[in-house]
């Protein structure tokens, strides 16, 4: 009698130990098809917030550096300030790719657009592309705008 109540519950016992088995399964699947896509998608979070604090920072420095390409000869001349728009654009391309210079560590492609809408202002559009981590996902775009005006004063 005892023998036979020993061997059911011996049975049991497996039983037992055989559906924790199949949690363990369901559980190491759950994670796969949960876990992983929203820790990476915390990582591509992560590193999107990362890129637009750069890119904010290096749109505003372009654009500071536009305004400070002042036409000498003209202002000497009659005494007004405005930027000279070539030497603007030369000067704020390359103090944005001075900044951001560690692009291809992060993983992410910029550019910027200078316009000029009145003699003493620019305005800068910066735009960076950063690709996911999971493949086949469409790529996050990332968009800042600045304004600076120029400020000088007269000679005199």
């Amino acid at each position: 009698m005892v023998s036979i109540r020993l061997r059911q519950s011996t049975r049991r016992l497996s039983l037992i130990r055989s559906r924790k088995a199949d949690a363990y399964a369901w559980f190491a699947a759950l994670m796969l098809l949960v876990g992983v896509p929203l820790s990476s998608l915390s990582i591509d979070v992560t590193r999107m917030m990362y890129v637009r604090g750069h890119l904010q920072t290096a749109s505003d420095a372009a654009c500071q550096a536009a305004v400070d390409a002042l036409d000498t000869p003209y202002f000497i001349a009659t005494g007004e300030a405005r930027i000279n728009a070539g030497l603007g654009r030369s000067w704020a391309r390359q103090v944005f790719s001075a900044t951001l210079n560690d692009s291809s560590q992060v993983g992410y492609a910029y550019g910027i657009g200078i316009d000029f809408p009145g003699p003493k202002f620019a305005h800068c559009t910066a735009t960076a592309i950063v690709n996911h981590i999971i493949p086949m996902t469409p790529a996050m775009n990332i968009v800042v705008e600045t304004t600076s005006e120029m400020r000088v004063k007269s000679l005199q």
